[in-house]
C-alpha cells in the first residue's frame, strides 16, 4: 500500500523532476518506508512506499521492467501474484514483490493483465517505447485513483491534495455540490467537489498516447453473472466457502503483521472464523474496535464474547466528543471532501490509536451489499416475490420477517414495507420516514440554477433487490464506506483488505436469485447457512443489528455549541448554497425535537463549511 502521483505532458514536452516531488510530498503520510521519483521524456512518476510484500529494497518503486521499457508506480495489492509467477514460467527474478509480477505480466498479455490481477490497485505504467501512459483502477474501487488536466498535463494521484500541490485550482464543483445538498449523492460519479478533479471509476482504465485520453471498462458485474438459480442450498454453501477460504488465505499474505478490526456481527465472526481455522488456530491476531463511551452506542459485550472464544487481544478505542472537535479538521484534511458522519471519525480515531507494528488490516466490509443485509432491501425482495409467486406469497415473507424481529402488527408491517418502498424508489428516507435532506433550508437561487437533471443509477438485473443491491455496491454506501477506509488508514500508514469484496465472491453473489439471500425473513441466508456449522447459534441465528452512533444527540447536546458557532459564523452566512438565517432556524427546531430520526441535514452543512475551510478558502 502506497501513494502514487505522476503526470504526463501531452504536447510531448520534457517532465518536470521538481513538479512531481512536490505532489509527492503532499501524500508523503501514505508511504513512510522509501520514496522514489522516475522522469522518461514527457512522463514523470513518483511513489511513497508503505512496505508490505518483499520489505527490502528490492520493492523500490518506480520500478522498471527487466529489459527496461515499462516503469510503474502502483498502490495496493495484488494477492495473487504468486499464481501469476508461476503461470508466468521461468523468469529471472529479482525480488519477491507484486509489484515486479505486475511489470511481467504486463509485458506478456499487456493490457489483458487485468483480467489476471485479484488483488486492491491503482497504478499508471509507462511504455518508454510506444511513448504511452497505461493506468487502471481494480474492480471495486478500493484503492482512489483521481486525475485532473491542467496547463497541458495529464496529472494523477492518490489523493487529491497532490493534484492542488500541482496547481490544479481549488474550486467547488457546483453540480457535485447540488447532489450532495438536494440529493444527498456523493461519490457516485466520475466527478468530485472540486471543479476539474476526477477519479477514474472502479473496474476503468485509461491510456494516453500522442495526447490523447482514451478510458474504457475492463470489468462490468452485469456480464460477469451466471444463472445459479438451480444450486441447491447445499452446493451454494460448498462453493461460498470454498471462496471465502480462498479470498481469505491469499489476503493473509503479508511479510508485516496483520490486525482485524472487529464488530460483534455476523459479517467479522466468519471472517475471523476463517483466518483462525486457516491458520490453524496457532496465530494470534490483534483486534480492534471503537466505541464512543455510551452503552447504547456500544458492541464492546458482542467484540469480548469474540475475542475470548478466539483467544486473541482486542484493543478498544473511545471516541469521546471532545476528541471528535479536536480530530475533525485532520479527518476533513484527508477525507478531502464532505464525508458521511461521526462514525468516520471514529474510524480515524481508531488507527490513530493503532499499534506501530501493525500494518495490514482485515475488515468485513461487502457482507451486506452482497448478501442482502440492509433492512430496506426486504421491499424490494418482497417485490421480487409478488411478481414472481403473487400476493399470498409475499404477506407470507412480510408475516416471517415480523416474527423473526418480533412485530406482530399487521399496520406496522405495512408501514415497513411502504417505508422500505419509498427508499428503493426515491434513494432513501429516515427511520420516521421524513427525508434525508432539507432542500427548504437552500438558497432559491441555487436552486434554481439550471442543473442537469438528477442522476439515474443503472438497473441492469432483473430483480429488484439485485438492482437495489448494485446500487448501493456500485454507486452509493459502498464507495463511500472504502473512501473513508482507505483515506483514514492511510493517514496513518495501515493498509486495509476486504476478503468479501474479493470479485470472485461479489459475482457469486450477485448470480444467485433472491431467494438464496432472503428467505423466511432471514437475510444474508446464504452466508448464514454456509457457517451454520462453524458458527455459534447465537451468532449464525441473530437478526442483524443497528448499531447507531451518537451523531444525532451529540450535535443536540456535546456538539451544540460547536454546530451554532459553525451554523452563525459570517463565513458561512457567505456561502452561495444555504440560507443562514433558515439554517439555523431549523438547527434550532431539530434540538428541540425530542425523538428526530435525521441528523444528515445538518451534518451536510456543518459538512459543507468544514471543507470549504479547510480547502477552498485557502
Amino acid at each position: 500500500m502506497c501513494g502514487i502521483t505522476g503526470f504526463v505532458e501531452l504536447s510531448g514536452a520534457p517532465a518536470s523532476r521538481e513538479a512531481v516531488e512536490k505532489m509527492s510530498q503532499a501524500i508523503k503520510h501514505r508511504g513512510p518506508n522509501d520514496s522514489g521519483v522516475f522522469v522518461n521524456g514527457s512522463a514523470a512518476f513518483a511513489h511513497r512506499r508503505l512496505s508490505i510484500l518483499d520489505v527490502t529494497s528490492s520493492g523500490h518503486q518506480p520500478m522498471q521492467d527487466s529489459l527496461g521499457r515499462y516503469t510503474i508506480t502502483f498502490n495496493g495489492e495484488v494477492y495473487n501474484y504468486l499464481e501469476i509467477r508461476r503461470e508466468l514460467g521461468g523468469r529471472h527474478w529479482k525480488s519477491g514483490s507484486d509489484t515486479e509480477v505486475m511489470l511481467e505480466a504486463y509485458a506478456m498479455w499487456g493490457k489483458e493483465c487485468l483480467s489476471h490481477f485479484n488483488g486492491i490497485f491503482s497504478f499508471a505504467l509507462w511504455d518508454a517505447a510506444e511513448k504511452e501512459l497505461f493506468c487502471a483502477r481494480d474492480r471495486l474501487g478500493v484503492k482512489p485513483f483521481y486525475y485532473a488536466v491542467h496547463e497541458g498535463r495529464f496529472l494523477f494521484a492518490s489523493e487529491i491534495k497532490a493534484l492542488l500541490a500541482a496547481g490544479v485550482p481549488a474550486r467547488p464543483n457546483d453540480r457535485i455540490v447540488r447532489d450532495y445538498l438536494v440529493f444527498g449523492m456523493y461519490e457516485h460519479s466520475e466527478e468530485t467537489f472540486f471543479e476539474g478533479i476526477q477519479q477514474l471509476m472502479p473496474g476503468h482504465a485509461l491510456t494516453i498516447k500522442d495526447g490523447k485520453i482514451t478510458i474504457f471498462r475492463y470489468w462490468n458485474l452485469p456480464e460477469r453473472v451466471a444463472d445459479l438459480s438451480g444450486l441447491s442450498d447445499a452446493d451454494v454453501s460448498e462453493r461460498y466457502r470454498a471462496l471465502v477460504d480462498d479470498a481469505v488465505g491469499i489476503q493473509l499474505r503479508s511479510d508485516v503483521p496483520i490486525g482485524i478490526n472487529a464488530s460483534g456481527g455476523l459479517d467479522c465472526s466468519i471472517l475471523t472464523e476463517t483466518v483462525n481455522r486457516l491458520c490453524g488456530g496457532q496465530r494470534n491476531f490483534e483486534m480492534y474496535s471503537w466505541n464512543y463511551g455510551e452503552e447504547q452506542y456500544d458492541e464492546t459485550p458482542y467484540v469480548k464474547e469474540l475475542s475470548r472464544h478466539l483467544g486473541w487481544n482486542v484493543n478498544f478505542v473511545t471516541l469521546t466528543p471532545k476528541d471528535a472537535l479536536a480530530i475533525m479538521p485532520d479527518v476533513m484534511r484527508h477525507e478531502e471532501q464532505p464525508f458521511p458522519g461521526i462514525s468516520i471519525v471514529a474510524r480515524h480515531n481508531l488507527y490513530r490509536h493503532t499499534k506501530p507494528e501493525t500494518i495490514v488490516f482485515l475488515e468485513g466490509h461487502g457482507g451486506d451489499e452482497i448478501g442482502g443485509g440492509y433492512e430496506y432491501y426486504i421491499s424490494s425482495f418482497l417485490l421480487d416475490v409478488m411478481e414472481r409467486d403473487g400476493m399470498d406469497a409475499g404477506e407470507k415473507e412480510l408475516a416471517a420477517y415480523g416474527a423473526l424481529h418480533g412485530i406482530t402488527s399487521k399496520k406496522t408491517l405495512q408501514d415497513f414495507f411502504l417505508r422500505g418502498l419509498r427508499s428503493y424508489f426515491s434513494g432513501g428516507t429516515s427511520a420516521d420516514a421524513t427525508s434525508f435532506i432539507a432542500t427548504g433550508c437552500l438558497h432559491d437561487d441555487f436552486l434554481s440554477r439550471a442543473f442537469p437533471p438528477k442522476p439515474v443509477f443503472d438497473a441492469p438485473f432483473s430483480t429488484h433487490l439485485a438492482n437495489m443491491q448494485y446500487r448501493d455496491l456500485h454507486w452509493t454506501k459502498q464507495p463511500r464506506v472504502l473512501r473513508s477506509v482507505d483515506r483514514n488508514s492511510m493517514a496513518y500508514a495501515k493498509e486495509v483488505r476486504v476478503p468479501f469484496l474479493d470479485h470472485r465472491i461479489v459475482e457469486f453473489a450477485f448470480s444467485l436469485p433472491p431467494r438464496q439471500k432472503i428467505r423466511n425473513g432471514e437475510q444474508r441466508f446464504f452466508m448464514r447457512e454456509a457457517f451454520r456449522s462453524r458458527l455459534s447459534p447465537s451468532i449464525v441465528n441473530a437478526p442483524k443489528r443497528a448499531v447507531p452512533d451518537p451523531q444525532r444527540a451529540w450535535l443536540k447536546g456535546a456538539l451544540r455549541p460547536w454546530a451554532e458557532e459553525v451554523l452563525s459564523s459570517p463565513e458561512f452566512g457567505k456561502r452561495a448554497y444555504i440560507d443562514q438565517k433558515r439554517a439555523l432556524a431549523e438547527y434550532e427546531r431539530y434540538c428541540e425535537t425530542k425523538d428526530a430520526a435525521n441528523s444528515f441535514h445538518i451534518w451536510q452543512w456543518l459538512n459543507m463549511e468544514m471543507w470549504f475551510r479547510q480547502f477552498i478558502d485557502k
